[in-house]
Formats: C-alpha cells, sequence, structure tokens
C-alpha cells in the first residue's frame, strides 16, 4: 500500500470511494446499520459519496478507538464497501445519521489525502469456492448444531433464523450468523479478512462456542445469586421463628452482637463508666422484649451503637517534648510567640502535674492571621488528635446538646458526633468562629456551651441524646473568633483570651516567602520550576494588591501568579527550570494595581483632622472633616455612624465650648449662630465607637479657629466631658494604618502604653508615640501658638516643644507626665477639666 498525491476530481478511478472510519463497530457484507456521524472529515465523506460515488463508501474500523482524527497507522486495512440507505440530520444539526448496508468486502490499495478528506484505492477480497469435501461437511455440521445451541440460550427474532437458513452460500451464512455474536474486534477482524473458507468457518465456530460458555456462565453466576437470596430469606424466616417460640418459653436472646455478654466485652475494652454500663444493658433488655421490626427497636439499636463508638476511657499518650513542640509551631507559623509561649507553657504544667485539665483558648483576630491553622499545629505539637467544627450561624441550642430520643430523627449534637469520629477521649477540639452564633426560640447555642468550656463541669457534660454523663475534662478546646463583641460575657470569662493581631509587611513578606510560595507551588504542580519574587516585588504586591490583616488575599494574588506561570508552560509547551518575578513584569501576572498608595497631605485642610480606625480586618485612617455655617446652633453628623459615635462627636463639641475662652475662636457665638457639620468619608462604610472623640475634638476646633492640625500627626482616644482621654482598642492595627499613610506620630491614650510594649521592634523604631491624659495636651501637640487667644498662651503653648526634647524618644515608651507649667495654664484659665 502506498500513499498517492493529491489528484482532479474529474479524474476519478473506478476502485475509488471516500474512506469512513468507525469506532468500535466493524460492518460485514448484507449487514444493515444505523449509526450518528460526527466528526467533520466523516460527514464530508458522505456528502461526498452521495454526490458522487453513487452512495458508495468504504466503511472501516479504528484500532483504537479514542483517537480523534486517525491516520494511515490507527485503522485496519479491511473494511467493507457499503451502500448507504437513508441520511437524515441528527437531533443537533451538527450530526448526521445514516443507515447503511454492507456490500462486498474489500482491502486498501492505495491511500491518499484530498482536501481532507480522505479517500482510498480499493482491491476487492475474494474468497476461495468451498469444497465438497468430509471436512468441509462436518465443520459446516458442527457450525449448524453449535448455533442451533446458541439460538436454545438467546433469544434471536425469527425473522434472523429464517433469513440464516435462506443463505445461498458459505460467505452469506458467516455473514449473517456473526450480525448476532459477541466478539471482540480483532476477532471481527481476523474473520473479516479471511479468504480461505475452512479457516472462516473454522474461526465462526469458535466464536459460537465462546458466546456458548459465556451464556453458560452468566446463568451459573445467576443461579447462585438467587440462591444466596433463598437462603437468606429461608434463615430470615427460621431465626423469627425460633424467637417467637423462645418468647413464648421466656427465654430472650437476640442476635450475636447484642447479647449481653458480647455488650460487656465492648464496653469492657472501651473502659466505660459504670453508668454508662448500665444504661446500654438497660436499653439491651428492651430491645429484646420489642419485635425486632419496630420502628422503637431501630431507635434502641442506633442508642447502643453510639455509646459503642465513643471513645470513654482511651486516652492518648501525649508528647510532653518541649524543644520538638516548639520546632513544630516555628515550622508551621510565622510569629505568634505569644501562642507558642502558651502551648509550651502548658506542656511544661502537664509534665509537672500529669492530672492538670485541658486549657480552654480563645484566639481572637483578623480574618486570614491563622487561627484555624493554628488549632491543628497545636494538636501536632502536643501529639494528640484534632477535630473541629465551625459554630457560623448556629442558632440552634440542640446543634451543641443534641435532641432527646422522644423525636423522630434525633442526633447527638456536634460535641458528641464529633468525638464519636476519634479514638481518643482527650483531642484538641476547635470550635470555629464562636463569635458568629446567634438564638431564636429555640433556644441560645451560647448558653448550652457554658458547660463544655467550663473546666468545674464538663467533666459531666451531658447530651440530652446520651442521657448520661460524658467527661470532655481531658479536651483541650481552642475557640476562634474575629472579634469579643459577638462573644457573650459568661462565656468570653471562661476562656483564656490570646489577641492575634495584624501581621505587619515584613511578618507578611516572611510568611509568603516560607509558607505562601512553597504551599502555592505544591499546589499548582511547579515544584520542580525554582520561582523566585524578590522581596520589594512581594512588598509591592502587599501594599498594591492587597488590603487586609491577615494573608488570605496575598495568597490568592501568589496563587495567581503560579497559575499564569502553569498556562504559559502547558500552552507553549516550554520546559521552564526557573523563573524571576520582579516589579517590573508584576503587571504581566497580577494587572494593574488593586490600591494606589494614598497621597500624603503636607499641609491639612482647616476642619480636617486624621482619626485612626479598626476593625475586623485591619486598621485605617479615618479622617474627619468639620465646616461651620450660618445657623440655628444644629451639630449635622453625617457618613454612616453608630450610636457611640455621635454621642463622642456630642461630647468633643461640648468640651469645646465649655473651654471657649481659652482658644482663638473667629465666630462670635457660634453654639446658637452657626450649624457644625461633621463629616466621616467613605459613606458607605459603618463606623462606631468612641476611639475617634479627641480627633472630632481637634477637628471641631480646626474649623472654629481656622487654624489647620500637623500633618504628621494622627491620634486615637475616646474624650469626656472634663476632657480625660481613655484607653481605646486595636493599637497594633491603627499603628500600622498611620505607618502607611507616612505619620511621623501617633498621640494615644496614657492608659494604653502596656500596649505598646508587645509591639514588634520594627513598628516602635519607625513612628513615635506620645501618649497623652488630657485633652488640651493633644491640643498643644497638634497645633500651633496661634490656636490661642494672647500671648500667654502662645507662649505657654511652647511647652509641648521642650516637652518632647526632654521626654519623648522615637521609638522608645516612656512615661508622659504633664508638666506643672501645663497645670498652671488650667489652673489660671479655669479649664473645665481635672
Amino acid at each position: 500500500m502506498k500513499i498517492l498525491k493529491n489528484r482532479s476530481l474529474n479524474n476519478l478511478n473506478p476502485m475509488e470511494f471516500p474512506l469512513l472510519p468507525l469506532r468500535e463497530m466493524v460492518i460485514f457484507p448484507q449487514m444493515s446499520k444505523t449509526f450518528y456521524v460526527g466528526r467533520k472529515d466523516s460527514i464530508e465523506a458522505v456528502q461526498l459519496a452521495a454526490s458522487q460515488y453513487d452512495n458508495q463508501i468504504f466503511i472501516i474500523t479504528q484500532k483504537d478507538s479514542n483517537i480523534e482524527n486517525p491516520n494511515l497507522n490507527d485503522i485496519f486495512e479491511i473494511g467493507t464497501l457499503s451502500e448507504i440507505k437513508k441520511i437524515t440530520t441528527g437531533p443537533d444539526k451538527k450530526i448526521i445519521k445514516i443507515t447503511i448496508t454492507g456490500l462486498e468486502r474489500a482491502k486498501i490499495k492505495d491511500f491518499y489525502d484530498e482536501n481532507i478528506i480522505k479517500k482510498v484505492i480499493l482491491e476487492k477480497l475474494k474468497s476461495k469456492p468451498l469444497q465438497d469435501t468430509l471436512e468441509s461437511e462436518t465443520i459446516l455440521n458442527y457450525l449448524v448444531k453449535d448455533f442451533k445451541k446458541y439460538i436454545n440460550l438467546t433469544k434471536i427474532p425469527f425473522e434472523s433464523i429464517k433469513q440464516i437458513s435462506e443463505s445461498k452460500d458459505e460467505d452469506m451464512l458467516i455473514n449473517s450468523i456473526i450480525q448476532h455474536l459477541k466478539t471482540t474486534i480483532e476477532k471481527k477482524i481476523e474473520l473479516l479478512s479471511e479468504t480461505d473458507p475452512i479457516k472462516r468457518l473454522t474461526i465462526l465456530d469458535k466464536i459460537i462456542t465462546d458466546n456458548i460458555d459465556m451464556l453458560y456462565l452468566e446463568k451459573k453466576i445467576n443461579f447462585e445469586v438467587r440462591k444466596k437470596i433463598d437462603k437468606s430469606q429461608k434463615e430470615y424466616y427460621l431465626n423469627e421463628q425460633i424467637k417467637e417460640i423462645q418468647k413464648e418459653l421466656g427465654q430472650l436472646t437476640d442476635d450475636d452482637f447484642y447479647t449481653e455478654e458480647n455488650l460487656l466485652k465492648k464496653l469492657e475494652a472501651l473502659k466505660t463508666p459504670e453508668y454508662a454500663k448500665e444504661k446500654a444493658l438497660k436499653e439491651l433488655r428492651r430491645l429484646n422484649k420489642i419485635p425486632a421490626l419496630s420502628p422503637e427497636a431501630g431507635v434502641i439499636r442506633t442508642y447502643i451503637d453510639c455509646i459503642l463508638e465513643l471513645p470513654w476511657g482511651n486516652i492518648l499518650e501525649e508528647s510532653n517534648d518541649l524543644n520538638r513542640a516548639k520546632k513544630i509551631l516555628n515550622e508551621e507559623h510565622y510569629s505568634l510567640k505569644k501562642v507558642k509561649n502558651r502551648i509550651l507553657e502548658y506542656l511544661a504544667v502537664r509534665q509537672l502535674n500529669k492530672m492538670t485539665k485541658g486549657p480552654i483558648l480563645c484566639f481572637v483576630g483578623p480574618p486570614g492571621t491563622g487561627k484555624t491553622s493554628l488549632g491543628k499545629s497545636v494538636a501536632h505539637a502536643v501529639g494528640k488528635e484534632f477535630i473541629r467544627i465551625s459554630l457560623g450561624g448556629v442558632r440552634d441550642e440542640a446543634e451543641i446538646r443534641g435532641h432527646r430520643r422522644t423525636y423522630l430523627g434525633a442526633l447527638p449534637g456536634k460535641i458528641i458526633q464529633s468525638m464519636k469520629k476519634i479514638s481518643s477521649n482527650n483531642p484538641v477540639f476547635l470550635l470555629d468562629e464562636i463569635d458568629k452564633m446567634s438564638s431564636d426560640f429555640r433556644g441560645d447555642p451560647s448558653s448550652a456551651l457554658l458547660e463544655v468550656l467550663d473546666p468545674e463541669q464538663n467533666n459531666q457534660f451531658v447530651d440530652h441524646y446520651l442521657e448520661i454523663p460524658y467527661n470532655l475534662s481531658n479536651v483541650m478546646f481552642i475557640t476562634t473568633a474575629n472579634s469579643k463583641q459577638g462573644i457573650p460575657y459568661p462565656l468570653l470569662d471562661r476562656m483564656e483570651i490570646i489577641n492575634i493581631s495584624s501581621y505587619t509587611e515584613i511578618e507578611k513578606l516572611n510568611i509568603a516567602k516560607k509558607f505562601l510560595l512553597q504551599k502555592e507551588q505544591l499546589e499548582n504542580g511547579l515544584t520542580n520550576i525554582d520561582i523566585k519574587i524578590s522581596n520589594a516585588c512581594l512588598i509591592e504586591i502587599i501594599r498594591s494588591y492587597t488590603m487586609e490583616a491577615g494573608v488570605r488575599s496575598l495568597q490568592r494574588q501568589i496563587a495567581t501568579i503560579c497559575r499564569k506561570i502553569a498556562k504559559n508552560i502547558v500552552l507553549h509547551k516550554k520546559e521552564i527550570k526557573s523563573i524571576v518575578i520582579t516589579k517590573r513584569n508584576l503587571e504581566k501576572f497580577l494587572g494593574k494595581k488593586k490600591f494606589i498608595q494614598p497621597e500624603i497631605d503636607k499641609v491639612l485642610d482647616i476642619g480636617v483632622s486624621h482619626g485612626l480606625a479598626w476593625s475586623e480586618f485591619g486598621g485605617s485612617i479615618l479622617p474627619i472633616e468639620v465646616v461651620l455655617y450660618p445657623g440655628t446652633g444644629k451639630i449635622n453628623l453625617t457618613g454612616k455612624i453608630g450610636d457611640v459615635m455621635q454621642e463622642s462627636a456630642h461630647a468633643a463639641f461640648s468640651y469645646i465650648r465649655a473651654n471657649a475662652d481659652l482658644f482663638n475662636i473667629k465666630y462670635n457665638n457660634f453654639y446658637k449662630d452657626y450649624d457644625v457639620h461633621i463629616h466621616f468619608p467613605e459613606g458607605a462604610i459603618p463606623k462606631d465607637g468612641p476611639s475617634a472623640g479627641i480627633a472630632i475634638t481637634c477637628g471641631i476646633l480646626s474649623a472654629l479657629t481656622k487654624v489647620p492640625v500637623n500633618a504628621i500627626i494622627a491620634m486615637t482616644g475616646e474624650i469626656t466631658l472634663t476632657g480625660k482621654v481613655l484607653a481605646v482598642g486595636g493599637l497594633l492595627e491603627k499603628t500600622i494604618a498611620a505607618l502607611k499613610h507616612r505619620k511621623e506620630k501617633i498621640i494615644i491614650p496614657f492608659e494604653n502604653q502596656n500596649d505598646i510594649l508587645e509591639f514588634p521592634k520594627n513598628i516602635k523604631d519607625r513612628i513615635e508615640f506620645i501618649y497623652v491624659k488630657k485633652a488640651l495636651e493633644v491640643i498643644i501637640l497638634t497645633f500651633n501658638e496661634k490656636i490661642f487667644k494672647n500671648k500667654v498662651e502662645r507662649k505657654k503653648a511652647s511647652l509641648p516643644q521642650e516637652y518632647n526634647k526632654k521626654n519623648q524618644i522615637k521609638g522608645n515608651i516612656k512615661d508622659k507626665i504633664i508638666s506643672d507649667k501645663l497645670n498652671t495654664i488650667i489652673e489660671n484659665n479655669n479649664i473645665i477639666t481635672q
């Protein structure tokens, strides 16, 4: 066989026909078949046969049905020249349905490809005539005998049997019989290609014999299956009769699993307490007194199974190796020293006192800071099993305590169900999103947790379904929350709170390099490629493509880079050993920047001050804008603020009004002839809390005196009517936000000075913290001397500069005490403060 060059369609060879390759199908002469044609080349071949070849087409079989576009090596040489009887459009108009009838066998002589439609030159395959010999007669007799046996085992239509009996020669006989037999493609091709009639009949007889053997095997398998089913039904019927007889005799038994002896063995192996054994045996006796098919029997069996599935007394030996635990915690999480130290303290205590109860810790921090994964690491470090349940959206008390068994479909609560999944009763148990629970008419799940999370009570925890106490005192409970505000105080009081603050840029950088990049390389199948992302590039991703307290968004951006690399490798089929991501090519992977760095105001507008805000998603600058206009002394507040923030604004205005004589206010009778409008930009974002008090005070005072606030200072602190500055929360997040906006100083309440001790050194070194007790200190620090009425006040206003030189060192925590001269200012001007 050879491949010919393309030639004109006008010069057709009489033995040239379009080629139609089929999958998993062999066509024989005299065989009629209907099938769908969907491949483009095949549809064009059918259309060509219908238009130019008198509906004749050469049908051949593929060697591998998975090949979409077969070539010369993918098809068998032998096929059948067939006639297309009918062509109709398929259901979706992209395929066609054809009916063909096989005419005669043929083989490919020459092969060429013309206009994508494959066509071949054929050579007809002629069988040798069957000689009238003893051998041929014997084979035919065996063939007819075996086929009759096959007919008796199957349901071949009468018309087909009649057609076979009317066969004029051996070829017609073979072609008629093979249509009703099951065999492999290779066997059919062998039968189709053979020209020796004796060999063809022998091959066909072997196929018939194989089909008969297969039918006998199927019948045997069906008989065995039916026999087993009948046997099990018989055994069930006899067992039920025996039970009824024994009930009449007073001899109550159950199947082997539920005998008292076997149940006791299982309970002893589980080290079950006596009260649990008595309860299980009592339920077993009830089970034996009721019919096996009673609905109550199923409830009791499920209850006994629940008792047997709980790890009552199996305590897993935990690891007390502090060095190993420290190594695991450091390998799996970066930073978080406070949490790690608390775990090491627990292990140290366990070495000294084996009977100590498991701690109940609560990790509180923004999303994405590793609270949940930290729970897994704790379990790994102490060598315990780990289980986790999510409490987000739980509002039914029964989710914790379970349902009473009187209810249909009753189940244990989440605590007991989770304990059933493990093999020890001293795991690390993570209660995720404990601040997201709610309550309704079905009860308060947080109240149900009071017993679970109380070390003095949880050794007798009673689930409504179980109805007997279960000891949870060996469990190490860890809970997570984004904010303490959503946790009821009685529940909060039972837990040891460990605050997990937002990550700094340096911490995010190290987490990305040591953990996230390796994880995403493994996730995206790039472990054999050296992906290098420079530190400057990672910082750019953190600043320009993410805005979060944790690292989830950072992980998604790194995952995006890995996916782009994977796509390029697969699309261009390139082998890449290493790739470097820099700030120059970063936009090719992540697109345009999502967050533009804020512009730094060198001078703030009149009436504008910068406070600091904090939420569970991190910290941010809180700009406050104040304007005055003629009116009746009203205070207008806008910016979607809460009640507490509104009260804080009123308190700030009242403080300024009470001390108005001290300041150089440009508006006479401002409190009755002018309206004050205080606006908090980004009005779609809800805001609340008292920490903006001193910032609101400075904003109002700036508008009244027309003196701008110092642009390098941000501030946070609650203000009282008497001018005291009270403590606030979220200082680390607020400090990070101030650094992003390039603030040089932060004014914070004096009571918060101890919070700064836990800040990372690189944070403390980059910004100056100023501690204040009184609102007047804030005013002196944030305004110039023009804020006061006369020269005396201007001279006194210079005091904070001397005070800063002597007592403030950037990044260090020092007690800021109001000088005696400042007290003199307060006394001489009768400022309402104490």
